[in-house]
């Protein structure tokens, strides 16, 4: 962030569809922006409608210092972060006494109930704390809100993707986020009145992160309902002291007093009542009924607590396992403290039978929020929040069941599940059990957002499958939407209609596979076998893609057609994408519009040789509906090279087409009416200079160059801090012209200085692209001049961009990704077949005296030796050994980089032969830098 800009760079609001009031959105992963907003435009049309207003924190003022926190370019590890599994995949930062962030209530009616989306940090030794956060209504203090961080943190250093380690030493976090919700003591927060919550010195956690906070005035609590028992009538006791992460010690326990009720119920065929208040079922025993209603007066009024000995070493069933019932109004809350046996696992709700129904419940803190089979069951109007597992999963195992046909699942919120967030899920088989195939399973207007381990839906399996207008947001490593099956012992997929959906900054990185927001095909849990068929998928949007938009694996008579995906972070639809084979299969793509992509990416690919796609009437190939935007010149003419080219003077064709931005200031210049971070420059000559970058940012230049040849290009730059790999200058193909270009500290946001790259560009007219690689510097123009002679910057790297040859490589992972200037794209051989090797042909013999070797500076990427031999050839046929093969060691605690240095000899090409590598079956080599000292 710039310190001088007064509002949080590109943190804009954002419509959740389940609001009471359809207010502007972005559909963009903050702070990512489009030049247009298909969120906005579908909003009315997908996703759950509740009565409660979801206000993102980082929409929201910020006060007293407080911070914004937000992704900003796509996850380089498989493990997780507090952004990561933040809803808008943003937060606020509040660290210090004074620090808030503030709301307007533009609901249009009173706000009395808070639900709060918030983290604090863990204990030093694990296991959570307790502490308060401050609300304040109109500047005033109006009451201290309880929140905890005693049902988060899972630590993965030592276990991926484990469920029960609470252990802070063993490092790599992930569960951030927990939610809590009040009544406000007072009056209502009346339409237009401000709200705030403030980290004040009563407040004892160290900081607290502030997510999004759910607004709304909820209706009175519904009243006894006649030929019905209460729970009290059979003993059952309510205790409201808050629970703030763990129960009450105090508490009665409730459980036997209830299931009498409940026995007295179903023999007298009356309703089961819960009324007000918090009654607790203490223990591991939870609550069976067949063929009742069991209702209460509200979700915001009546809660059944189950309190755990934790650690815990008995299984659990859930807190209700019911059969043919309808189960309504109520909340279902626990203490557990991780989804193993050992934290108090166990669901909230188990269902089956037929025609039961799930309507207006809350369901928190349990392994899974409903766990539904049978007949014509329906689960509407409810609430899943932070759950260790499943939102909501209709399958054909629950209980005694073996079906699970005509099921539904509408109008429910679910967010922050450490499993899928909804999941059609067809299972086979279980050892000699076996199960009938689901069918014709209905999802649809449900809001899914910020599962941190799972995806926003999952249809695995089955046939006859409905999923339209659903909103599903913020993945956390897991695709966004998926049609396909569960494992070896899932049933095949034989049909699904997947209609109307938006998909908005979904995928991940789970297990470093970049997965899409998407998904189409088997092997999407790592079991590349069965059958998926007759998928069909229309009208759906698919926004911000944290990798590619859309991904085919193996499948059968697929239809793609009028989707549309917007400024994915990696290519739009891709055959084939890393880690999910599609060695056979068949699609039609039709009629579908891919906009928005960044330089050098890709709207369609296919790697398969064996799967059929039929493509018709797409944007790429001239069709799509709309047109997209056209790229032009600035002005209408192309800038002369030699020449200068103005910073602000980037083409035309908006975002995704002459520029990509993660944010805009809207009034915030009057330079260009694009809202692109511009400023006015005290620099000589005046003007604007381009503002606020931020890593993954770019802007296309078209010129005409006079002559081919190579070209100074002096920078004039100003940057507060010396900033490495800043930026880079790249073709239209997106090949790295200049290599990174490293900024020295000039003093001063406008304290201006001139920095050289040399490029080599043919003649004509051309578009050239400044990749904005690492933020923290202005831009004020390019000046382009022939270099004299044609001399090169000293001591170049005469490997980047050049042509490669390679023994082998698997999938992507070509041997020209090790010389393209970017140390995130490697090269791999060919697995299990030492020894392999890879040869950059340097153009012309040179003298060489030192190689640089990388691999991809991620943590993830553990300590490995590889044995590597270098060889040198001036005709690609006959070599001597510039330096014997040994052991170069490649660590991420020192950049995952190694050096060889040798005595000069004068080569055209270098080549690598890898004979071991300790940490892959394979070579591996991100960039292959060749010097001449």
């Amino acid at each position: 962030m710039r310190p001088h800009r007064p509002t949080v760079r590109g943190l804009l609001p954002r419509l959740l569809p389940f609001a009471l009031v359809l207010a502007p959105v972005t559909a963009l992963a903050a702070p990512r922006d489009v030049g247009f907003d298909p969120v906005t435009a579908a909003a009315a049309a997908v996703g759950a409608s509740q009565g409660f207003t979801s206000l993102e924190a980082e929409s929201g003022t910020l006060v007293g210092g407080a911070s914004g926190v937000a992704l900003t370019a796509p996850p380089t590890t498989e493990y997780s972060s507090a952004a990561l599994e933040a809803s808008g995949h943003a937060y606020v930062h509040l660290a210090s006494t004074g620090q808030g962030v503030q709301w307007t209530n533009t609901t249009g009616a009173p706000i009395s109930f808070l639900n709060v989306r918030a983290s604090i940090p863990d204990a030093p030794s694990g296991g959570g704390i307790t502490s308060t956060l401050d609300l304040y209504v109109n500047g005033v203090f109006r009451q201290a809100l309880n929140v905890n961080s005693k049902q988060t943190y899972i630590y993965e250093g030592t276990n991926y993707n484990n469920s029960d380690d609470k252990n802070p030493a063993d490092g790599d976090p992930r569960v951030f986020w927990d939610e809590s919700h009040a009544f406000l003591t007072g009056a209502a927060i009346a339409p237009g009145a401000t709200f705030s919550l403030v980290k004040d010195s009563a407040n004892s956690a160290s900081y607290y992160n502030v997510d999004v906070v759910d607004a709304e005035n909820p209706p009175a609590p519904i009243a006894q309902p006649a030929n019905s028992i209460s729970i009290t009538s059979c003993g059952a006791v309510a205790d409201n002291a808050p629970t703030n992460g763990s129960a009450d010690p105090g508490a009665q326990d409730s459980t036997g007093a209830i299931q009498n009720c409940i026995n007295q119920a179903q023999s007298q065929n009356k309703t089961l009542w819960i009324p007000q208040g918090t009654f607790y079922l203490k223990g591991t025993t939870g609550l069976q009924a067949t063929g009742i209603t069991i209702a209460g007066a509200g979700m915001w009024y009546s809660t059944v607590y189950r309190d755990v000995p934790l650690p815990n070493s008995q299984p659990l069933a859930a807190v209700f396992s019911v059969t043919s019932c309808t189960v309504q109004n109520f909340h279902i809350d626990s203490d557990a403290t991780s989804r193993g046996t050992v934290g108090g696992d166990g669901g909230a709700m188990d269902t089956t039978g037929t025609n039961w129904v799930a309507d207006g419940m809350w369901n928190q803190h349990t392994e899974s929020g409903f766990w539904a089979s049978g007949t014509g069951g329906t689960v509407k109007n409810s609430r899943v929040t932070s759950e260790w597992a499943d939102g909501i999963n209709l399958n054909n195992v629950s209980l005694t069941g073996t079906v699970g046909n005509n099921i539904t699942a509408t109008n429910n919120f679910v967010r922050g599940t450490g499993d899928d967030a909804m999941a059609i899920n067809s299972v086979a088989y279980n050892g000699s059990t076996t199960y009938t195939p689901m069918s014709n399973v209905t999802l649809t207007n449900n809001t899914l957002i910020a599962p941190w381990g799972g995806k926003g839906i999952g249809i695995y399996g089955g046939s006859g499958h409905h999923v339209q207008n659903n909103y599903i947001s913020d993945t956390a490593r897991y695709i966004g939407l998926g049609a396909g099956r569960f494992g070896v012992n899932g049933s095949d997929l034989h049909g699904a209609t997947v209609s109307g959906n938006t998909v908005v900054r979904s995928g991940g990185d789970a297990y470093n596979q970049g997965q899409p927001a998407f998904h189409i095909g088997n092997g999407g849990d790592g079991q590349n076998t069965g059958v998926v068929d007759s998928v069909n998928a229309t009208g759906n949007t698919i926004v911000n893609s944290l990798y590619d938009g859309v991904g085919f694996s193996q499948s059968t008579n697929s239809t793609f057609a009028n989707n549309t995906i917007t400024s994915p972070w990696r290519n739009g639809i891709v055959i084939q994408p890393p880690f999910y084979p599609a060695p056979t299969g068949s699609a039609s793509i039709t009629g579908n519009t891919v906009s928005g992509l960044g330089g050098g990416l890709q709207p369609y690919i296919n790697n398969s040789g064996g799967f059929t796609a039929t493509l018709s009437g797409n944007s790429w190939q001239g069709g799509g509906g709309t047109p997209p935007p056209t790229e032009g010149p600035y002005g209408g003419t192309p800038a002369a090279v030699p020449g200068t080219l103005q910073a602000e003077n980037y083409d035309t064709g908006g975002e995704g087409v002459g520029y990509h931005v993660t944010s805009t200031n809207g009034s915030g210049n009057t330079y260009r009416a694009d809202g692109v971070d511009l400023e006015a420059t005290s620099d000589t000559g005046g003007g604007s200079d381009l503002g606020w970058t931020s890593g993954g940012q770019w802007f296309r230049y078209t010129v005409n160059v006079a002559s081919a040849g190579p070209y100074a290009v002096s920078l004039r730059v100003a940057a507060p801090s010396a900033v490495t790999g800043a930026l880079h200058i790249a073709n239209a193909s997106g090949t790295n012209l200049s290599g990174a270009v490293n900024l020295p500290q000039t003093g001063g946001w406008q304290t201006w200085s001139t920095v050289t790259a040399i490029v080599t560009l043919p003649a004509g007219q051309q578009v050239l692209t400044v990749n904005e690689d690492t933020g923290g510097w202005n831009l004020n123009y390019l000046a382009l001049a022939t270099a004299g002679g044609g001399s090169p910057p000293p001591n170049p790297n005469l490997a980047l961009n050049q042509p490669t040859s390679t023994s082998g490589s698997v999938q992507s992972y070509g041997s020209g990704n090790a010389v393209d200037g970017n140390t995130s794209t490697y090269w791999e051989s060919t697995n299990n077949a030492f020894p392999q090797w890879v040869q950059v042909d340097l153009g012309s013999a040179h003298s060489v005296g030192r190689v640089v070797l990388n691999l991809p500076p991620s943590s993830s990427w553990g300590a490995r030796t590889q044995t590597i031999q270098i060889q040198g050839s001036t005709d690609g046929t006959n070599y001597t050994t510039l330096a014997a093969s040994k052991g170069y060691t490649f660590d991420p605690a020192s950049g995952n980089t190694a050096t060889a240095t040798f005595t000069s000899a004068t080569v055209r090409y270098v080549k690598l032969t890898v004979t071991a590598n300790t940490g892959w079956p394979a070579g591996q080599l991100s960039e292959v830098g060749v010097f001449a000292s």
